[in-house]
């Protein structure tokens, strides 16, 4: 068996330089015209900024909602608002708005359909910045058509659906002095209860004592601060205070100015419950709209903000013509010299 030398195989390769220009030329232009018969789609791509204002995080508490996971920080809700952008962005409700502007510029998009033009698309983005969108079609022209009205349809989009969040804090900020007038007047109708049984239960023992007997001045005092603490601001409330017996009237008479008390407060009540149910049959109806606003506008918050990059969408180069023969030539090579040293080999072992 002969030795196997370095040296006397790369001379006996170089004796194949007929061979090897041919495979040489031969595969750079196999892999030009494969290019040029097969063609690789054409990619373009256009930019868009998206922000966020970290400030008026929690002004939209609200939105948290709306998310599967409510954010605990700001880290975590930037996170989401990002993720809310990306479903929208490559969502097939984008992709149907975006053919019907591409049909009306080009009847080359009449067959194309939703899911295969989301199959062209790709975004591209790390955090809040610039995000790049990229479309992907048969020539050039398609292609920026494609990215462009993407990008138009989506800033259009993301726009109306920060406005429409603009319109949910709006609605939660006229939720929340809804519900800090309810409260007020929960509060006061309970207090105007308690104070209706606690004058009750005076009447009751004034009138189980002597009527015609004269009111100890403390429990004069004690009734008064009673009634006054509770009291309106009002002309009503403010003529029964003035009415009290003097201190030297008799348990009945003070049995009598109670009674027109209780009338007061029950003046009070029905006013005050009417005026409650009123606010809370207004509250059950900004709460729908409330809610009906938080899923239009998709989860997104008003503290987002979007741009259109200034910069006009471009194609993304494919490799020239020289580079493609150079690199079919190299591979060409290659497997060029794995099969002369297979080859190469067999002879020797048969020597």
């Amino acid at each position: 068996m002969n030795e196997w030398k370095l040296r006397e195989k790369i001379i006996q390769f170089t004796k194949t330089w007929p061979m090897l220009i041919t495979v040489l030329l031969g595969s750079g232009l196999i892999a030009w015209g494969a290019v040029h018969l097969f063609p690789p789609p054409r990619r373009a791509t256009a930019d868009l900024f998206i922000g966020i204002d970290i400030t008026r995080v929690y002004d939209v508490s609200s939105l948290a909602k709306y998310a599967k996971t409510e954010p605990f920080n700001v880290d975590d809700y930037k996170n989401w608002q990002l993720s809310q952008i990306n479903g929208i962005a490559t969502s097939e409700r984008i992709a149907k708005l975006t053919l019907e502007k591409l049909r009306e510029l080009d009847p080359y998009w009449d067959d194309v359909s939703a899911a295969e033009f989301q199959e062209l698309q790709d975004l591209f983005w790390y955090d809040v910045g610039i995000w790049r969108l990229q479309c992907q079609a048969p020539e050039n022209e398609y292609a920026l058509q494609g990215v462009q009205a993407w990008r138009e349809i989506l800033l259009q989009d993301l726009s109306r659906l920060i406005r429409e969040s603009e319109d949910v804090l709006e609605l939660e900020g006229r939720m929340r002095a809804s519900n800090t007038a309810i409260s007020q007047l929960e509060t006061r109708v309970t207090e105007m209860e308690i104070l209706s049984a606690e004058i009750a239960a005076v009447q009751i023992e004034l009138e189980s004592a002597d009527p015609q007997q004269g009111m100890d001045d403390s429990a004069r005092e004690d009734l008064w601060l009673l009634i006054a603490g509770a009291a309106e601001e009002d002309v009503l409330w403010a003529q029964v205070l003035e009415e009290i017996p003097e201190k030297d009237q008799s348990h009945l008479a003070y049995i009598l100015w109670m009674d027109r008390v209780l009338a007061a407060v029950e003046s009070d009540l029905e006013s005050h419950q009417a005026i409650l149910e009123a606010l809370v049959s207004d509250h059950e109806l900004l709460t729908e709209d409330y809610l009906r606003g938080i899923k239009e506008a998709h989860g997104l918050s008003a503290s987002l903000f979007i741009e259109e990059e200034a910069t006009e969408p471009k194609i993304i180069e494919t490799y020239p013509d020289t580079q493609i023969a150079l690199l079919g030539s190299l591979v060409g090579l290659l497997i060029y010299i794995i099969i002369w040293v297979m080859f190469s080999e067999r002879q020797r072992e048969n020597c």
